[in-house]
């Protein structure tokens, strides 16, 4: 519509800007920023409340970025909205480096504060790798290998965090010290991370328990365990197995069995796999002798037994 009619006063308003000069224009764009919330005024928002058409804007200014430069709300230019040559890039990574007195720079630092993501890196010089180097920087060091051991330990430590298989994503995040990357890497995709992992649990419960048949029972339903003087026929060795620490926690669903604290509740529970009867007073490390216990239910505890 070419004009419309201001309900309180019951006047008709000209939609469309008579006055197209430079400043009219940059007075328009401030206008409508002061209008639309947020940290990014992108030209769809824009297009929607302006009384001049956008690209009369990109026309006469060059490019949205410089329009909104010029009209003084170039804090609102979005990510994808700056143009900047090769060169430009370039030197905005060097000063990146100098302003956090860093000798490499990773993905995330790119992300949180330059106007471009990495994509515009991998789209100039094929690799944001290549382009820190090229800018005269380095990359962020490899992360250390891993031993699958290492790996299993590090999955089962944040599978016992959410309560649940943690995703793709979530290996990226504290407590995990290992990123999904690096499973991807050394076992194909991350799918085929979480089958080795289930894999070693189940041949470290074999190896146990001898394939006979574990199934999962609740700690109340665990039998009462004789306090004896002498352990010929303790099983086991003290640590449990991954394995079988795996199969005490999931049955316990990931909590404390005294108190009912848990990680997913409580990112400050830390769960220990306890022997009932202590493994000093003769307690095997096997299934009905273990039980899942935040450290502050185990803390002090040492090697009496309770019920």
């Amino acid at each position: 519509m070419a004009c419309s009619v201001n309900e309180d006063d019951a006047r008709f308003e000209l939609n469309r800007l008579v006055d197209t000069s430079d400043e009219a224009i940059l007075a328009e764009i401030r206008r409508v920023s002061a209008l639309i919330p947020g940290k990014e005024l992108t030209q769809e928002a824009f297009g929607r409340h302006a009384k001049v058409d956008r690209t009369t804007v990109t026309r006469r200014f060059g490019s949205w970025a410089n329009a909104l430069n010029a009209a003084g709300v170039g804090h609102r230019i979005g990510r994808h909205a700056i143009s900047l040559s090769d060169d430009e890039v370039l030197s905005r990574l060097r000063d990146l480096a100098t302003k956090l007195g860093k000798d490499f720079l990773t993905v995330e630092d790119v992300k949180q504060h330059l106007p471009f993501s990495n994509k515009r890196l991998i789209r100039g010089w094929g690799s944001t790798r290549e382009a820190l180097k090229t800018a005269g920087i380095g990359t962020t060091p490899l992360s250390p290998r891993y031993t699958d051991d290492e790996c299993f330990e590090n999955l089962l430590n944040v599978w016992t965090h959410y309560g649940r298989p943690p995703t793709y994503r979530e290996m990226g995040q504290s407590p995990s010290i290992v990123g999904g990357k690096a499973y991807s890497r050394r076992f194909g995709t991350w799918n085929k991370a979480l089958a080795a992992f289930v894999e070693q649990a189940n041949r470290d419960d074999d190896q146990v328990n001898g394939n006979v048949d574990n199934r999962e029972r609740s700690v109340c339903d665990l039998p009462k365990i004789e306090v004896i003087e002498e352990y010929p026929n303790r099983q086991g060795r003290r640590d449990a197995p991954l394995g079988l620490r795996f199969k005490v926690l999931k049955r316990d669903n990931f909590r404390c069995v005294l108190c009912g604290d848990n990680p997913a509740k409580n990112p400050e529970c830390d769960l220990h796999v306890d022997h009932i009867l202590p493994w000093s007073r003769g307690g095997s490390t096997v299934l009905e002798n273990l039980r899942t216990l935040c450290a502050n239910c185990n803390l002090g505890r040492s090697n009496r037994y309770t019920d």
